[in-house]
């Protein structure tokens, strides 16, 4: 079975293609331009393994980092997302929330990682009498930032994920697990909250 990394090829023409666009804004702040709080929103195209026939998946994912800037050598934030996949043999929706630490480098690129914990649904298609189930999901995978124009970036993430399902009696073949990947290509938006300036364009 084929992995997320399937969906590389694409990926690393976009990863291309951005790192030639010129940046501006948050790549070009100095100290005299910085915060101490920052919210930003991010969406985008999902390609997906759902571990569950030998498919690749597609849909949306979504979400909000909160990041309050101190003075650490790493970056924290608290982290909410949801996907939702839709594919031949099943879909699959999850909301998850958690800790993302991105490792301030300078110039134009910002690499993280996360760990996240919620919920899953998921819809089988071809299981009479098993058609639905849910789980708790945990998450965890990184990606990269990329600085274009002002307070917007370019977002390149992999999530692997782990579902218990079939607890509940209603698979006919018992309690089994799924590791499904997610690969996501988005734009993420950083809101301008200049009267919050402190310290975070240290970073950018």
């Amino acid at each position: 079975m084929r992995s997320m990394y399937a969906f590389l090829p694409g990926g690393l023409c976009l990863f291309a293609a951005m790192l030639c666009v010129p940046a501006t804004g948050h790549a070009q702040a100095t100290s005299t331009a910085s915060k101490s709080l920052d919210i930003a929103a991010f969406g985008g195209y999902a390609g997906a393994r759902p571990d569950y026939a030998p498919y690749h998946d597609q849909g949306a994912g979504f979400g909000v980092d909160l990041t309050r800037y101190f003075h650490l050598p790493v970056i924290p934030s608290l982290e909410g997302r949801g996907n939702i996949i839709t594919g031949a043999a099943v879909n699959e929706k999850t909301f998850l929330g958690g800790l993302r630490v991105e490792v301030p480098i300078k110039h134009r690129l910002h690499p993280y990682g996360d760990f996240l914990i919620g919920a899953g649904t998921i819809d089988f298609k071809f299981i009479p009498g098993y058609t639905s189930d849910n789980s708790r999901v945990y998450s965890f995978g990184g990606g990269i930032d990329v600085d274009v124009v002002h307070n917007i970036q370019i977002k390149v993430d992999g999530q692997y994920q782990s579902w218990n399902l079939g607890k509940s009696g209603g698979n006919p073949n018992g309690p089994f697990t799924l590791t499904p990947e997610v690969l996501l290509f988005g734009v993420e938006y950083h809101i301008p909250f200049r009267p919050l300036n402190k310290q975070k364009d240290f970073y950018r």
